[in-house]
């Protein structure tokens, strides 16, 4: 859901003509479809029973439903973590699939809706820190295990897109968790970048244009991100935001108003409040590459990991750099003695694992999108590796 923050999820902030934003406020408005991962098909079998689920975190009560086999006990639970935007779980009936496909072999499925949304308390937030999200999933283990839920001694995790960050430190953190499904997984860094890229050279780019549409958007960031003016700003990235696919991905058209006009002092004014804000907030980036990290010391996170974990990436996923996570995850999670560590590569699948012909932002916006169907294989791959790592029910 899903999906281009820096550091803690807080913000990133891009101007767009005159106006200073926060980056995923307005990006992941149009991208949602790209990271919801949300299983709705009416023609999705349904073998379980389902209730609502209430449980606390950070003094809010949020609510969801869980799934559990019709025909005995549960052997295991999984708790499913969501992408970006905001959620519909209980009154959607979301993920049908994956819970009756799980509840099937005897698994247990947890999901609830996000602060904000459905019946859960608090304020929906798009940019919610990643360690709020890693809170949530600790209490929520901690109240299955209270409420002695069958199959609460095994509790993993599926997570999609932005719950790439979220699920290891819910599992630095919390021993009760035993397994990790990570799906279009990310690496340590915002991704906004390779979106733009990715995107750009399926519209025909040149190199050399593309190479400087993401220069400039490198080096506004850092203009940005180090106290420069909106003067330099707006000389530095003119090219980026001027770009016809970046206005196509951010939703806004250029605009820059002359200097000395109201509206251009008005942006400043903001571009200047916006910038004190980010920066007192200690966010770092990478010398090397400039971007900025999502989530502080990761490769070391990963490391902590020694569950059972299963990697799916989607070969033409244009949102997240899938060969490097998993170039990340081999040499993090797979690199320990007797790691346990899968990873499974679907072809010509995007972002969602859907069989999209480019993955491209302009293919999955299409109407009809949804009604691309998963790869081939998608669910049962899950299936079977829960099964052949004793997570199933024998009796199922």
């Amino acid at each position: 859901m899903t999906r281009l923050p820096v550091r803690g999820e807080r913000y990133a902030y891009i101007i767009r003509g005159y106006e200073i934003m926060s980056f995923k406020a307005f990006i992941c408005g149009t991208l949602l479809v790209l990271s919801s991962f949300v299983s709705v098909s009416a023609m999705a079998p349904v073998g379980y029973a389902t209730e609502e689920f209430s449980f606390g975190s950070a003094g809010a009560s949020l609510n969801g439903i869980i799934s559990r086999p019709e025909n005995g006990e549960a052997t295991s639970t999984v708790i499913i973590v969501h992408g970006y935007g905001p959620t519909n779980v209980v009154e959607g009936d979301w993920f049908r699939q994956i819970r009756s496909k799980f509840t099937a072999k005897g698994i247990s499925v947890l999901v609830w809706d996000k602060p904000g949304c459905g019946k859960s308390e608090g304020e929906f937030d798009i940019n919610q820190p990643i360690e709020s999200s890693a809170e949530e999933l600790v209490a929520a283990v901690s109240a299955l295990k209270k409420k002695r839920e069958p199959g609460s001694d095994r509790i993993g995790l599926i997570g999609f897109s932005r719950a790439g960050w979220i699920a290891p430190l819910a599992i630095s953190r919390e021993p009760g968790i035993k397994f990790w499904i990570s799906v279009s997984g990310t690496d340590a860094f915002e991704n906004w970048g390779y979106l733009l890229r990715s995107n750009l050279e399926l519209e025909d780019y040149s190199p050399s244009e593309i190479d400087t549409v993401y220069e400039e958007w490198i080096n506004g960031n850092l203009i940005f991100n180090s106290g420069g003016s909106y003067e330099k700003y707006l000389s530095s990235s003119r090219t980026y935001r001027k770009n016809e696919m970046v206005q196509k991905l951010s939703g806004q058209q250029y605009v820059e108003h002359k200097p000395g006009s109201s509206e251009y002092e008005s942006a400043q004014k903001l571009y200047l409040k916006n910038q004190k804000n980010y920066m007192s907030e200690g966010h770092s980036f990478d010398d090397e590459s400039g971007l900025p990290i999502v989530v502080s010391n990761f490769d070391q996170t990963l490391k902590s990991v020694s569950i059972p974990v299963l990697a799916i990436f989607g070969e033409n996923d244009r949102n997240v750099d899938w060969r490097k996570t998993k170039k990340l995850y081999e040499s993090t999670i797979g690199a320990k003695e007797n790691s346990d560590l899968s990873v499974k590569i679907f072809e010509n699948a995007d972002h969602n694992i859907r069989m999209t012909k480019t993955g491209g932002y302009l293919e999955v916006q299409n109407k009809d999108y949804w009604k691309v169907p998963y790869a081939t294989g998608y669910y049962e791959a899950m299936v079977e590796w829960l099964c052949s790592n004793g997570f199933c029910s024998d009796t199922l």
